[in-house]
């Protein structure tokens, strides 16, 4: 029988909801996206942060950047392949 000490924080599944929106954000629809900011602003439980939707803005661009710079350097990293050895 499992405890409430075995499940995790409500504060981590947040932070792991978070970063799945985060990571779905360029495929979600544009009026999900826009309520999601819109909201942001509106959390009830929680101490409003001045310019959330600003700040949840500029994560989602550093994340984006992240992403294709990673995306970026995968393509264009030298592949390590044997050489050649032809009879």
């Amino acid at each position: 029988m499992s405890t409430s000490s075995d499940r995790p924080s409500d504060e981590l599944i947040f932070q792991h909801l978070g970063a799945a929106i985060v990571l779905c954000w360029a495929q979600l629809p544009p009026g999900a996206r826009d309520r999601i900011l819109r909201q942001a602003d509106d959390v009830i439980g929680l101490a409003p942060i001045p310019e959330i939707r600003s700040e949840i803005v500029k994560l989602l661009l550093r994340h984006a950047k992240a992403q294709w710079a990673a995306s970026f350097l995968s393509v264009t990293a030298p592949r390590s392949n044997p050489p050649f050895r032809g009879h």
